[in-house]
């Protein structure tokens, strides 16, 4: 028979004192009152399921009072009648609450920080810069703090459609291209289970794209109009010099503002652009042909900073700052469409590419060219393999334009 059990009241409860060893005051139908060495009391209930004893834990006083614990008694005794075992209803409930938990920190905004930070490896500094400033002016703004395997296609398309309605499609792709790096990262890492994006078809959402190069003179008559103006430009010093040194080495506007002393190798006449200033993220060197070493020794003689070659008017420990080289070109009378500091690029391109044959021939491969305008090689073997081969011809090739634009520029 049996051993009848005398309920517990509040005041066994509240004065139970802590032993050498653990023990239990019992309530009746399986609960009772675990007491440790250490003071703590600990609500604990047996039952059986599938033929074995078991215990649950159901907490600690007195955070759970004798009268909560009697309540919960009670609601695992009707899941015991339904054929639920408490402590698997009870680890199924954690998992659970570890999943929600797991998708209120995987939030949009904390996975694209993720993948910023390691994409910034990749690419250069001011690119780096400029993604971040994306996210937060046209993506955070829609589901920044939702959990990333909660966004829904529909919530992308709403982004898209939503910088369609303003008028800026390129702005629009580059962030479907942007959203579409951060989903694969997701991916990867196990963020989310699917790729969203490739499920999109962003050319239904936004038209065509309409390609437009950079405006640029190819014809011999503008580009020798462009070089006397630049000559003839009355601006300060230091732009006047940037602006002379630019047709030359063509790099971009980033590169030519950055430019520092410590980069020059005067010996092997060379300019070394570290990887972090460039947009692949890969140290590239141009070789530097006779007209631009001797604007630069005039620049060495004059110069007011000990860093950069063209440092800024407001201050010598910046570089000329974003805009001035454009701002120059307005000055001289050039519109937008007219020209840009990266149109002496196309410019480069245009002649290098029209002179491989034929009379005047400069005699170097299209592959010489890409060389000299640090395009990326599709192949890493290849790339590495160019820049040791092609040092030579980009410097045979470096010469021959400067002297092609001196001969342009004199008519």
């Amino acid at each position: 028979m049996a051993r009848k059990v005398m309920p517990l009241d509040a005041q066994d409860v509240k004065n139970a004192k802590p032993r050498e060893k653990d023990y239990k005051l019992f309530d009746g139908r399986g609960l009772y009152l675990q007491v440790t060495p250490s003071g703590g009391k600990h609500w604990k209930l047996k039952y059986r399921f599938g033929g074995k004893e078991r215990k649950v834990s159901i907490g600690a006083y007195p955070e759970i009072t004798l009268a909560k614990a009697r309540s919960r008694r009670e609601e695992i005794r009707t899941m015991l009648a339904q054929g639920i075992d408490p402590n698997e209803a009870k680890r199924q409930q954690n998992e659970a609450d570890k999943a929600e938990a797991s998708k209120a920190r995987n939030t949009f905004y904390k996975v694209s920080q993720a993948w910023w930070r390691d994409y910034g490896s990749q690419v250069s500094e001011k690119y780096h810069d400029r993604l971040q400033s994306s996210m937060r002016n046209y993506i955070y703004p829609f589901i920044k703090d939702q959990p990333i395997d909660e966004v829904k296609r529909l919530d992308v398309v709403e982004i898209l459609e939503h910088l369609k309605s303003q008028g800026v499609l390129e702005t629009a792709r580059r962030t479907a291209m942007q959203l579409n790096q951060i989903y694969k990262y997701a991916v990867t890492h196990e963020y989310v289970p699917h790729n969203i994006i490739a499920d999109i078809d962003v050319h239904l959402i936004l038209g065509k794209k309409i390609i437009k190069n950079y405006p640029a003179p190819t014809r011999i008559e503008e580009i020798r109009g462009l070089l006397r103006a630049i000559d003839d430009y009355t601006g300060d010093y230091t732009t006047r010099m940037a602006l002379r040194v630019l047709p030359y080495v063509f790099v971009r506007s980033y590169n030519i503002r950055h430019m520092e002393w410590s980069e020059i190798d005067w010996e092997a006449r060379e300019w070394n652009i570290p990887a972090e200033k460039m947009k692949m993220k890969t140290a590239f060197t141009l070789p530097l042909p006779d007209q631009v070493i001797t604007l630069l020794e005039e620049l060495r003689y004059n110069s007011t900073s000990p860093r950069y070659v063209f440092p800024s008017l407001r201050g010598h420990g910046r570089p000329l700052s974003n805009n001035t080289l454009s701002a120059s070109l307005r000055r001289m009378g050039y519109t937008k469409d007219e020209i840009v500091p990266h149109s002496f690029r196309a410019i480069f391109s245009t002649i290098a590419n029209e002179h491989i044959s034929g009379d005047h021939s400069h005699g170097y491969h299209k592959e010489v060219i890409e060389a000299c305008l640090a395009h990326k090689e599709p192949s890493k073997t290849t790339s590495a393999y160019n820049r040791a081969e092609y040092r030579e011809e980009k410097r045979g090739l470096m010469q021959w334009y400067a002297d092609f634009l001196e001969g342009v520029k004199d008519g």
